[in-house]
């Protein structure tokens, strides 16, 4: 059903108007609709009057395809025959264009009841049949069949046919149509991680979409990647049959600019394999670059003696776990007794090794120094302490032959010596060397 609108202007106030709907069918075929009647009111200089066709009040058939004019005659208060004119057109097709994966609608109408009607759709160029359907009329006399346009249809223009074995139309139902390549929409980029460190690797992926609301299952895209500077590089998306979804990486190297990175998916800028392309405009997002925070390991001995060599290795990494193998590294000595020692200590990357090694000097993590001396620091003060009482020994005897003393001040020396001796051995020095000494002893 069509609905016909008539917009008067200029009209004078507090008149009656008379007027008639005409429309002539693709085959001639005239249709009047009964006089239509208006007042204006008084001032009024403008309405409008509408009418539907074909209808109860405006009887008339629309079942023939084609081109339709319409017009209007005004009869009164003066006659003027195509006071207006208009046309409209009928279709047997939704659409006079489609895309690849979209849906043919095909209706016509104008066939008697339960009549036996054919639908074939073939290319123009080769006459390929690629749809054909027999089908009963509705009651109404009404006709519809739907093809659902494959993938990978031929490029071309097509051709509708719809034939009755009863009723034979002028024009016939036959109409066109062009099928054009998918254009698949893409809702967005993905980025994996909105924050990146150098040497990571950036991951991309997005899922193109047909018209119809499948997914491909083939083909390829081109990502710009683009640097705060505005450096580009090219990535290739290529399709994942697993996520269904085309993905790109992009690794960056430890001299990358830090900052916004951009990636673009341009107009038209991935395809599948029959040619279908996507998206309609341009897509991007926006992940960032940060510096590298580096992974430093630590080897050493984290428990040591007083006087013994600290040894260590340190192995410092990317966050891509890569060794780093050129730069600055020190390594420090921060050592909280007194004197207070913070010492730096170069160090250079052994490439035999993997690791990188301090070229002088001592570099720590957390250690413990042991407050108990070593063994032989303790058997040396032992020694020390034996040579110190053999000393007095000695040196009494030779008093005592110098002097040839009494047997009673001998007696008496002999017993400061003793004395002497153990007030040495009842130290609390003494005490902890005899300690020392059993605890060896028994180890």
């Amino acid at each position: 059903m069509v609905n016909l609108v008539l917009t008067v202007t200029s009209a004078s106030g507090g008149t009656s108007y008379q007027f008639r709907f005409l429309v002539k069918t693709p085959a001639s075929v005239i249709f009047q609709s009964p006089l239509e009647n208006y007042t204006t009111l008084i001032g009024q200089s403008q309405f409008t009057k509408s009418v539907a066709f074909p209808s109860a009040a405006f009887s008339g058939s629309d079942s023939l395809l084609g081109q339709y004019g319409a017009s209007v005659d005004v009869v009164s208060p003066v006659a003027q025959p195509n006071a207006a004119t208009s046309s409209f057109f009928i279709n047997i097709l939704d659409s006079s264009e489609h895309e690849r994966t979209q849906t043919v609608s095909v209706q016509a109408s104008g066939y008697n009841a339960s009549e036996s009607v054919s639908v074939s759709i073939r290319t123009q160029t080769t006459s390929t049949l690629v749809f054909s359907q027999t089908m009963s009329a509705s009651p109404g006399g009404i006709v519809t069949a739907s093809w659902k346009i494959p993938v990978n249809a031929t490029i071309d223009t097509y051709v509708v046919t719809v034939s009755g074995t009863s009723t034979f139309k002028n024009p016939p139902d036959v109409q066109h149509f062009a099928v054009n390549a998918a254009t698949m929409s893409v809702g967005t980029i993905t980025v994996f991680k909105p924050i990146y460190q150098r040497t990571e690797t950036m991951r991309f992926s997005f899922q193109p979409i047909y018209p119809d609301g499948s997914l491909p299952s083939t083909g390829v895209g081109l990502l710009a990647l683009s640097s705060p500077s505005g450096t580009r590089v090219t990535l290739t998306a290529t399709y994942d049959s697993i996520s269904q979804t085309f993905n790109a990486s992009y690794t960056t190297s430890i001299i990358n600019q830090t900052g916004i990175w951009t990636v673009t998916l341009g107009t038209r800028a991935c395809s599948d394999a029959y040619g279908n392309a996507g998206p309609g405009t341009t897509i991007m997002n926006t992940p960032q670059l940060t510096p590298a925070a580096l992974t430093i390991d630590v080897t050493t001995n984290t428990n040591i003696a007083v006087g013994q060599q600290l040894k260590f290795n340190a192995t410092v990494e990317y966050p891509d776990g890569t060794t780093l193998q050129s730069g600055t590294v020190r390594a420090y000595l921060l050592y909280s007794g007194t004197p207070a020692i913070n010492d730096s200590v170069p160090m250079v990357f052994d490439t035999t090794l993997g690791l990188w090694v301090a070229n002088s000097g001592t570099a720590t993590r957390a250690i413990t120094i042991q407050n108990t001396p070593p063994a032989s620091f303790s058997l040396y003060y032992f020694g020390i302490i034996a040579a110190i009482i053999a000393g007095l020994l000695i040196a009494f005897f030779l008093v005592f032959k110098r002097h040839r003393v009494t047997h009673a001040r001998l007696k008496i020396d002999l017993e400061a010596v003793h004395s002497e001796a153990g007030r040495i051995e009842s130290s609390e020095f003494f005490q902890s060397v005899k300690d020392q000494v059993r605890k060896e002893k028994d180890e």
